[in-house]
């Protein structure tokens, strides 16, 4: 008995501890209660009300008058809970309302789960904090049906069995190749919604501009913290793209500080079945800067280049230098380490020599950083400091651009090789240049030699200024001693 008392306190205390801790991650708690008075949950209701959000009902007793309802919510897989306070009108029983908002701060994708608790106080104080609910945010005019695919729970409507089968033989294959290239063993599970329409797919779609919903420039959307994509029929190259987009973000981690688009839509593009790879002579003058494409941004005639670009770009370091080297700068960035940093470390050049090697021009030489990452996540210091940045094509009838997160919604081009013609005249155009010429590399521009002769002519004029005020000062110095009884100067 005294050895279970000594141990009592400890342990007491570590259970505070534990409990503590949980509260400070965010974890929802079982439901909790003050001493003193009970409150009861009676009745829980949930509906999904596609696309205006998933309606909640609940209906609660208390020996005390209830004072405050909140609902805590979010996409499982983000850290951060959304609230709402609930409606009703104070009494010991009540019945709350309140609707999860889907469109507002946080964009919920078809096809994801939602958590969500509830929080009650009454007027003495008592506190009830309920257990987590799931249900599942998904359009309810369709009747939807899933198929597994390695990782993939696939969700579609209306598609034939044979069609969905024969799909999904081809698909697992496609997928497989992915998940050796990161190296995942076994991937977490994500889901991918298809719907048949491009209406109805672009209705679900996060809105951007007016101009890429008309033209359909993007195909599918990737939610990596939400672990789910949204996609146009049943398209093979659509599927693995978005899933791509999920397993990269599996392999890169919680660490990892935001990706560059190129990198990101680059990787997704390439692992495409049949992808088609443009050169970097076909492409050099008609895209920016791997430093500009940081985000996905543009008109509906440029974007097909920038993707044509990534994927480009991507394919060198693959297929120039080696999948273990690519993997190693994924693991480099899973770290925490910012891109252009993990670029140095892993291949000895920046983004702007990535560009240069891609263009089969000379690669500045840079000094390696140390081993622990200090490039913030918003820029690239070591490539402002170089030259030969070139500039994006501005469409030149002056189309809507719009830009696309990256890392937490990523798409995929609807109509990139329909488009991708019209983007590079487009581009051309701008420059005053003729696509049909065929295109010189840019030469690396050397110092002028007039800096040279400045610099010298600068230093000559400040050594004559030092000699004249040294010999004044000597004078001064000596002329009382040789002139002291003749007239002189005041001095």
């Amino acid at each position: 008995m005294r050895t279970f008392g000594r141990l009592s306190v400890p342990a007491v205390g570590i259970f505070l501890l534990a409990v503590a801790a949980l509260a400070v991650a965010g974890v929802a708690l079982p439901a909790v209660q003050a001493a003193g008075g009970e409150i009861r949950v009676v009745e829980a209701r949930q509906q999904v009300n596609y696309p205006a959000g998933v309606a909640l009902s609940v209906t609660i007793e208390s020996d005390a008058e209830i004072d405050e309802v909140r609902v805590y919510y979010r996409p499982a897989g983000l850290r951060q809970w959304g609230y709402a306070y609930a409606n009703f009108d104070p009494g010991k029983r009540i019945i709350a309302t309140q609707s999860i908002p889907v469109r507002e701060a946080t964009y919920i994708a078809p096809g994801a789960d939602v958590e969500y608790y509830y929080e009650i106080r009454d007027a003495e104080g008592n506190l009830l904090r309920t257990d987590p609910s799931v249900v599942e945010y998904l359009d309810q005019r369709f009747n939807w049906q899933r198929v597994d695919i390695g990782p993939l729970e696939l969700v579609y409507h209306d598609i034939g069995d044979s069609k969905v089968e024969k799909t999904a033989t081809v698909l697992r294959e496609d997928l497989r190749r992915v998940e050796e290239l990161l190296q995942l063993d076994k991937p977490k599970g994500f889901k991918g919604v298809i719907y048949n329409s491009h209406a109805d797919a672009t209705a679900a779609f996060p809105v951007q501009s007016q101009t890429t919903t008309d033209h359909g420039t993007f195909a599918g959307y990737a939610f990596a913290e939400q672990g789910v994509f949204v996609g146009t029929g049943l398209d093979r190259r659509v599927i693995v793209h978005e899933s791509a987009h999920l397993l990269l973000r599996e392999a890169l981690g919680n660490r990892s500080v935001e990706m560059p688009a190129w990198l990101n839509e680059g990787f997704a593009s390439y692992m495409e079945p049949n992808v088609r790879v443009r050169s970097s002579a076909e492409l050099y003058n008609r895209t920016p800067h791997l430093k500009a494409m940081r985000q996905l941004s543009g008109t509906p005639a440029t974007i097909p280049l920038f993707y044509h670009k990534s994927v480009s770009v991507v394919a060198h370091l693959i297929e120039e230098y080696g999948e273990e080297e690519f993997r190693l700068l994924i693991e480099e960035i899973s770290k925490g380490r910012e891109t252009n940093a993990a670029l140095l470390k892993i291949y000895g050049f920046d983004n702007h020599g990535l560009d240069n090697s891609w263009a089969g021009l000379p690669i500045p030489d840079l000094v390696l950083p140390g081993p622990s990452p200090s490039d913030s996540a918003g820029g690239d210091p070591a490539s402002d400091q170089l030259s030969g940045v070139r500039q994006t094509g501005v469409d030149a009838a002056g189309q809507e651009q719009v830009n696309v997160p990256s890392q937490s919604q990523t798409g995929s081009s609807g109509n990139a090789e329909q488009s991708s013609q019209q983007g590079a005249q487009s581009a051309s155009d701008a420059r005053g240049e003729n696509p049909s010429q065929p295109q010189q590399q840019p030469q690396r521009d050397a110092p002028s030699p007039f800096i040279f002769f400045d610099a010298w002519i600068l230093a000559g004029v400040a050594i004559l200024a030092v000699a004249v005020l040294s010999a004044r000062y000597i004078y001064r110095w000596l002329r009382p001693q040789n002139d002291a009884d003749g007239d002189g100067w005041e001095s």
